[in-house]
């Protein structure tokens, strides 16, 4: 015969459950009674749940805000990381995959750089720069006045040459703006132009002009780079190498050029030029010569 069990309804009044009852193991707890106010009848209840602690709930409760605040502070703190980044990438594990291979500018290619268009800046061909004579992989911009056009971006050839609009190569090396400008200028006015106020400016100048070679008695001998700033001569690179030997012939020093037909050969006292400033006889180098200082007859 089934168990008779006690439920309480809603209308405060005690019902009698003639459904058997299941008993399930449950810890031992104390059971307390509960006693109906109108009736005064006593009935049981059922007994907390199983682990049930206020206070160990409250402690889960600071747990768990702690948490929510720890977790809110490191997104406040992502944009600061992110900044930090030597790439501007999110760090790993919070945002795209790190590069594991090395920093990004290993891989990324370099900025493209920009030059300034200075034929922008001038109106007038009398403001041309008259000093800097122009070599080879100088970039230049060129721009004629009168066809109220942008300046266009021209680059010295290995041969010294210029690919002017409408006039094909003209030979620009070791010449400076304001010279190249009016050559331009007569060449165009010749067939193609009324009146032609044309405008060549530096944008960047090339820093390796070419190499000069040195040989024989000086002390430091090989290779000299030309700079791109300043006229170079043979003394300069003489003393560039750090200056003669202490057996060299300072009055026959000789310079070899190279040239289509025959190699010109030059014979230069230097130490005229040391001792007694003669700057006339100095050379200016060019790409490719060769300097040879011999050594004394007799050496004392």
């Amino acid at each position: 015969m089934g168990e008779q069990a006690l439920a309480w309804a809603p209308n405060r009044s005690l019902t009698v459950s003639k459904e058997p009852m299941i008993r399930s193991p449950a810890p031992r707890t104390s059971r307390c009674r509960t006693v109906n106010i109108e009736s005064g009848a006593a009935f049981p209840t059922m007994p907390p749940p199983l682990g049930y602690r206020p206070l160990a709930a409250l402690g889960f409760a600071r747990t768990g805000l702690s948490c929510l605040v720890a977790f809110w502070a490191c997104l406040g703190a992502l944009p600061g990381l992110v900044a930090q980044s030597p790439t501007g990438s999110s760090p790993a594990g919070l945002g795209a995959p790190s590069n594991s291979t090395g920093p990004a500018s290993a891989t990324e290619p370099a900025p493209a750089p920009v030059f300034t268009i200075n034929a922008n800046l001038y109106t007038s061909m009398e403001a041309l720069d008259d000093r800097q004579k122009l070599g080879m992989g100088d970039r230049l911009s060129y721009r004629v006045l009168e066809d109220r056009e942008e300046a266009k971006a021209l680059i010295v050839t290995d041969s010294g040459e210029l690919e002017i609009p409408y006039l094909g190569r003209v030979k620009a090396d070791d010449k400076t703006c304001k010279e190249l400008a009016h050559e331009v200028k007569a060449a165009l006015e010749k067939d193609l132009y009324y009146q032609a106020t044309v405008i060549l400016a530096i944008d960047q100048l090339n820093r390796k002009r070419g190499s000069v070679y040195l040989v024989g008695q000086v002390k430091a001998a090989g290779a000299l780079e030309i700079p791109s700033d300043e006229v170079f001569t043979l003394s300069k690179a003489i003393l560039r190498a750090g200056g003669f030997g202490d057996f060299a012939d300072k009055k026959r020093v000789r310079l070899t050029r190279k040239a289509a037909e025959e190699n010109k050969i030059f014979v230069v006292d230097v130490g005229e030029i040391f001792e007694k400033g003669r700057t006339e006889n100095d050379v200016k180098l060019e790409p490719g010569d060769l300097i040879f200082v011999p050594s004394r007859l007799i050496n004392f």
